[in-house]
């Protein structure tokens, strides 16, 4: 993911602390890779101190989506069940609190860790 969105999702989760915040992830699909470049708020989302969620429904079609990010308050970085059961795209991201860099893991539609890489720069 490019150093902004990092620093998006970061930003994000601060902001909606002590409840869950969810983003949807624009990117594209390099190779092997899966670059996240931009970060959409989902319209009419919902947001709990154990929940967060959309309806794909109030989204406009856009081939660009990759997946999701949200924050665990909890403080716990790993999927529940309840992610598992409403995974979006390619890849979750799960940001915990204290909500920095080294907080963020990725993970894919089986709950199995991916590997997370923070750019700088351009991903064109």
């Amino acid at each position: 993911m490019t150093r902004q969105v990092a620093d998006g999702i970061i930003t994000y989760a601060k902001s909606w602390h002590p409840q869950e915040g969810i983003l949807i992830l624009q990117g594209k699909i390099k190779k092997e890779e899966i670059v996240a470049d931009g970060l959409i708020i989902p319209p009419f989302s919902l947001h709990g101190p154990y929940y967060s969620g959309f309806s794909g429904n109030q989204l406009p079609f856009d081939l660009s989506y990759i997946g999701t990010a949200h924050s665990h308050p909890s403080g716990s970085n790993k999927p529940s069940l309840e992610d598992l059961n409403n995974y979006y795209g390619l890849v979750s991201i799960i940001i915990s609190y204290p909500y920095e860099d080294n907080t963020i893991r990725a993970f894919d539609r089986n709950g199995k860790n991916m590997e997370i890489k923070i750019i700088s720069g351009d991903t064109s």
